[in-house]
């Protein structure tokens, strides 16, 4: 009939993204396990921890290293004394909806008392999971001449980012893996996870997950 609409075409369905590893290990409960229950975590011991990683990750590096990363970052929110970060940030690290990350080296960030805040400079090497969508990064430093302590920083704040062609394999022996510089990054005081004992705290589970901790293939030859 004319004047009546002829019906449009379908449209196609965009495809569905493709699961991460980090999908992949939320989806298994592997990240909540090791946790205390009343933190949303499924209980068990650093040895239940590593027996349960060693059967699904012992072929895979790239994801052994993001649940290396994604694991240590939620125990250090398990054992921060700072609540209000706790309860701010691991569900979303349990869950997996947030990457967490931290470097395997602990040489401090420097932070830099400007008057208004401290500025925060450095580099940390061997960073895996880092996704485009941001994670958090879990980093020691240094603010002037008090004890070194671990912070929770965002990638979203300005002058924190992988060095130009991290990701690329002829820039680094493993893809994987990439060196964050911070330059000037603004440190705000309620991302203080805590003092340098907060190390001694996250041993237990620091320990399980050693063979699953990144090494660049360099190292590894």
């Amino acid at each position: 009939m004319q004047g009546m609409l002829s019906p449009s075409p379908a449209r196609a369905r965009p495809p569905a993204p493709t699961p991460t590893p980090l999908d992949h290990l939320a989806q298994t409960g592997l990240l909540r396990c090791a946790v205390p229950a009343r933190m949303g975590g499924a209980g068990g011991d650093p040895a239940d921890l590593a027996l349960a990683a060693g059967l699904l990750l012992q072929r895979d590096t790239a994801a052994a290293a993001v649940f290396w990363a994604q694991r240590l970052a939620i125990e250090a929110l398990v054992q921060s004394p700072n609540v209000a970060l706790r309860e701010l940030w691991l569900p979303d690290l349990l869950s997996g909806e947030r990457a967490g990350t931290l470097s395997p080296h602990t040489t401090p960030l420097i932070g830099t008392d400007t008057g208004r805040g401290w500025l925060l400079s450095g580099e940390l090497p061997d960073v895996p999971n880092r996704p485009w969508e941001g994670f958090s990064l879990v980093a020691p430093l240094r603010l002037g001449t008090a004890p070194a302590g671990w912070a929770l920083l965002r990638s979203e704040e300005d002058g924190l980012g992988a060095l130009p062609g991290a990701d690329q394999p002829h820039a680094h022996p493993a893809p994987h893996l990439a060196t964050l510089a911070l330059r000037r990054v603004y440190f705000r005081e309620d991302e203080w996870l805590g003092e340098a004992d907060l190390t001694q705290r996250m041993a237990p589970i620091a320990q399980a997950l050693a063979p699953f901790q990144p090494r660049p293939q360099a190292a590894q030859a």
